[in-house]
């Protein structure tokens, strides 16, 4: 029996999400990237309001591509299933890819970033649409990081998160002993020690380690690095936000690697 709308804004719980390998998606714009990509959509929940829009031609001729049905819900119901205060009147409820990293070509690939401890759903949102725009080729995280279909780091990717493999690792330590084995060289990051990021070179392949919001990356994994490196500090802030820092460095890292 098909599950009810009900049963789907369960889907706004991380237990859930796992259980069910689902997720809900909302707003036009991660609605229309959704349906543009690969990822399986179960249905589609909209509001009478959406179904009067101009948005809706589009969305409806992408669904009947996708063979997805769509139920119009009341406001009151249709606000069960969304974690903004003012829905645009569209959500989807979309499958897990079932991902992990032996699906990823490491001998092809030329860019990899590794999260650690990662918490907040804003930092990890901003770090996969930067992720995505530098290029790199899948974004593995450490079972303590966020959930990447949480609904805020969801809205913070603007749509990249269908764009590129986010996947967990269940042990980062392997992780990086199999990157090396593919010939990538491990740079960690951290804020006191270390080469300057802007006076090194990198070669690809390059899997870049970025750390939580409180610990940065542990002692153990930048023992574990090939290099560990920094940016160079001219004022008084004590730290850089993860996803400003993780935009500075990926954008060192690819000018190196994708304009040689």
């Amino acid at each position: 029996m098909a599950a009810t709308w009900k049963q789907y804004s369960k889907l706004l719980n991380k237990k859930y999400r796992q259980q069910e390998r689902k997720f809900l998606t909302e707003g036009v714009r991660l609605c229309h990237e959704a349906l543009l990509s690969d990822w399986e959509i179960e249905t589609a929940f909209i509001t009478r309001e959406f179904s009067e829009s101009s948005n809706w031609f589009q969305i409806q001729e992408l669904l009947k591509q996708k063979k997805a049905p769509y139920r119009v819900l009341e406001s009151s119901q249709f606000k069960r299933l969304t974690d903004t205060d003012s829905p645009q009147g569209i959500v989807l409820v979309v499958r897990m890819p079932g991902r992990s990293v032996t699906q990823i070509n490491l001998r092809k690939a030329a860019f990899i970033v590794l999260l650690q401890g990662v918490h907040d759903p804003g930092n990890m949102g901003t770090i996969i649409r930067t992720a995505d725009w530098y290029g790199v080729n899948a974004v593995l995280l450490s079972e303590d990081c966020v959930d990447p279909f949480n609904p805020k780091v969801l809205r913070s990717t603007m749509g990249s998160i269908f764009h590129i493999p986010v996947m967990y690792i269940p042990d980062l330590a392997h992780t990086i002993n199999e990157l090396k084995q593919h010939h990538f060289r491990v740079v960690a990051t951290s804020i006191t020690r270390g080469k300057i990021v802007h006076h090194t070179q990198f070669r690809k392949p390059i899997a870049l380690i970025l750390g939580g919001e409180a610990m940065g990356v542990s002692p153990d994994t930048v023992n574990r690095a090939d290099v560990t490196v920094r940016i160079w500090k001219y004022g008084q802030a004590d730290s850089l936000n993860v996803a400003v820092a993780g935009a500075i460095l990926m954008d060192r890292i690819a000018t190196n690697i994708f304009q040689k």
